[in-house]
C-alpha cells in the first residue's frame, strides 16, 4: 500500500511556505489551507500515461476513467444516519474548511461525475440502539418491493439482515467491479468475512468510521523522556512490541494524586482502558471468535477456549488489578490531564469530538504518538488491528436487478478507491495533529500505516447480535480479574446454540 508519508510531506512543506507569506499578508484575512487546497482541487485520478498511480503517488483504482450506465434511475443509497462520524452525504456548505468533511464531499462528487450518476441518499437511524427498527425499515421497503440499490449501515445491523436474507452475495453478481486485491479494501477481509464461498457486505477506506475506530495505543511522550522508559517505536519496528513489554514498561508508574489510597479514575497510571477495548489484545494476539467450517459453514473457533486464550486473559486479568492500570466501563478515566504513560482507545480520541476527557486530545500542551496493539509475542509475524463496532459495512440489497447490482458495484469500488486516496489522508493529519506529536523520523505515519494496514474482521464480532457479545466475554472475566476457564465451557454451549439456530440458518436458507 502507498503509504501516507509522501502526501504529508507535500502538506508539511507548503505550511512552511505558507508561514513565509504570512508575514506579508496585511489584511488578515483566512486563507485556504495547501491541504484544504490538497483534498478539494487536486484530481486524485490524474495520471501518466499508463501509470498505475496518481500524481502523489497512490494506487490508482482499474475503472475506466469514464463511465455511463443505461440507467436512468439514481443510486439509491441506503445509510445508518446516526453513525458517531461523518461518512455519508455531505453538503457543500457543510464543509466549512473541514478536511474529513471536505473529502467525503469530493469523494462522493467525483464518483457521481466519473460514472455519470446521481445519489438518493436514504438516511434511517441503525446505531446499536437502533438496529431492529433499521432492519425493520428494510423488511418493510422489501415486502412493498422497494429495494436500495445500496445498503451502508452499522456493522452488527448489517449483520441482521445477512441473517435475514437481505444482501446480495457480492461474489455473484454479473459484471462485478470491485476488485477485492486493491489497497482499498483490508487484505484480511475475504478470508475472515467469506461465508461458503460467499460475501455479503464489505469495508475499508470506503468507510471513515473504519479509520476513526481502529484500536490503537495512545502513548504520553513527554511523560515517557521524563521517567526514562524505553521508546516503544523501535520496538515496534524490531517486532519486539509485545503485550508483556508493554506491562513491563508500565511497572512503578502510577500516582495516587489525590492521596486517598484508592484507584481514582483522575489519579495517573501505567495504562488505561474501557472493558471492551480489551477486545483488542484477543485479536491482535492472532485469536479468532468464529472461523468457517467446511461441514458446518460456521463454527466457534477452537481459539475460545484454547489455553493461549486462557493465559492471555489470566495474565491481563492479574495486570489489571495492579495499582498501575486502570479498566472501567464507561471511559470515566482522563488521558488528556498528562498523568498517564499508555491508553488503550480508538484513534478518534485525538480529533477532539468527543464528549469525555478521554477523547479529547486534540487540545492537550503536551505530545503524545500511537502504536499498534501490541503482539502476543515476538514470534507472532504481524500486528493485528481490531476495530470498534460502530464501523460501516457496504452490501447490495438482495432484490436489486442484475443491471443495477452491476452497476452498484461501480458505486461502491469508486468510493472506496477515492476514500483510499482523500479521506484516508484528511483523517490522519485531523487526528494526528503535527503540533501534538514528533513527526521528524516519520514515526507517527509509519505507526498509523501499520495499524491502517493491518486492520482485521472477525465474524464473531459483526454478528454480535446472535451470538450474544461474545466478543466481551474473555475481556469482562479479565476486567474482572476472573478465570475465563471457569467460564468458557457454558458460554461455548450458548453460543453453539445462537450460531446453529439463528445465524447459520438465515444465511443459508434466505441469503443469495
Amino acid at each position: 500500500m502507498k503509504k501516507l508519508s509522501g502526501i504529508l510531506c507535500l502538506i508539511l512543506a507548503a505550511l512552511t511556505v505558507l508561514s513565509f507569506a504570512a508575514c506579508g499578508n496585511p489584511t488578515g484575512q483566512e486563507t485556504t489551507t495547501p491541504a484544504q487546497a490538497e483534498l478539494s482541487t487536486a484530481d486524485p485520478t490524474e495520471q501518466t500515461e499508463a501509470s498505475t498511480v496518481d500524481a502523489q503517488g497512490y494506487q490508482l483504482d482499474d475503472l475506466p476513467e469514464k463511465m455511463s450506465f443505461d440507467i436512468e434511475d439514481p443510486v439509491t443509497l441506503l445509510y445508518w444516519q446516526d453513525c458517531e462520524r461523518p461518512e455519508f452525504d455531505i453538503k457543500e456548505e457543510e464543509v466549512n474548511g473541514a478536511l474529513v468533511e471536505s473529502a467525503i464531499f469530493n469523494r462522493n462528487l467525483r464518483t457521481e461525475e466519473r460514472l455519470g450518476i446521481t445519489f438518493e441518499w436514504i438516511g434511517q437511524d441503525g446505531d446499536n440502539g437502533d438496529r431492529a427498527k433499521f432492519v425493520s425499515f428494510v423488511e418493510n421497503n422489501y415486502a412493498g418491493g422497494t429495494y436500495f440499490d445500496i445498503i451502508a449501515t452499522y456493522s452488527r445491523t448489517s449483520a441482521m439482515l445477512i441473517s435475514r436474507g437481505y444482501l446480495k452475495n457480492l461474489n455473484g453478481i454479473d459484471n462485478s467491479y470491485l476488485n477485492f486485491s486493491q489497497p482499498w479494501w483490508p487484505k484480511t477481509m475475504l478470508e475472515t468475512c467469506t461465508i461458503n464461498g460467499k460475501i455479503y457486505s464489505v469495508s475499508g477506506d470506503i468507510s471513515t468510521n473504519i479509520l476513526h475506530f481502529m484500536y490503537c495505543i495512545y502513548y504520553n511522550m513527554d511523560m515517557r523522556e521524563d521517567l526514562g522508559i524505553e521508546d516503544p517505536i523501535p520496538l515496534v519496528d524490531s517486532n519486539q512490541w509485545t503485550i508483556d513489554k508493554l506491562i513491563e514498561l508500565t511497572k512503578g508508574v502510577n500516582n495516587d494524586l489525590n492521596q486517598n489510597g484508592k484507584k481514582d479514575p483522575d489519579d495517573g497510571y501505567g495504562f488505561v482502558s474501557i472493558y471492551y477495548g480489551l477486545d483488542a489484545f484477543y485479536t491482535g494476539s492472532g485469536l479468532r471468535l468464529v472461523e468457517q467450517d467446511p461441514v458446518n459453514t460456521l463454527k466457534i473457533s477452537d481459539d475460545f477456549t484454547s489455553t493461549k486464550c486462557v493465559d492471555l486473559m489470566d495474565k491481563l486479568g492479574a495486570w489489571i488489578k495492579t495499582e498501575v492500570c486502570y479498566v472501567d466501563s464507561n471511559y470515566n478515566y482522563s488521558f488528556a490531564d498528562g498523568n498517564t504513560l499508555f491508553m488503550q482507545n480508538r484513534v478518534y480520541a485525538a480529533d477532539g469530538k468527543g464528549s469525555d476527557a478521554a477523547h479529547n486530545l486534540n487540545g492537550v500542551d503536551w505530545t503524545y504518538g500511537i502504536l499498534p496493539t501490541p503482539l502476543y509475542d515476538t514470534d507472532q509475524p504481524e500486528y493485528i488491528t481490531v476495530v470498534g463496532n460502530p464501523f460501516t459495512l457496504w452490501g447490495i440489497e438482495r432484490g436489486t436487478d442484475p443491471d443495477k447490482a452491476s452497476r452498484a458495484t461501480a458505486v461502491i469500488e469508486c468510493m472506496a478507491s477515492y476514500g483510499y486516496r482523500l479521506t484516508t489522508p484528511a483523517l490522519f493529519e485531523t487526528n494526528m495533529k503535527y503540533r501534538y506529536t514528533t513527526d521528524n523520523k516519520g514515526d507517527a505515519v509509519r505507526m498509523f500505516d501499520i495499524i491502517h494496514d493491518t486492520i482485521a474482521f472477525d465474524l464473531g464480532r459483526i454478528f454480535s447480535d446472535d451470538l450474544l457479545y461474545m466478543s466481551e466475554m474473555p475481556s469482562k472475566c479479565a476486567a474482572a480479574g476472573t478465570s475465563w476457564a471457569s467460564q468458557m465451557g457454558r458460554q461455548v454451549k450458548s453460543l453453539n446454540t445462537n450460531l446453529n439456530k439463528k445465524v447459520i440458518p438465515g444465511i443459508l436458507e434466505k441469503s443469495e
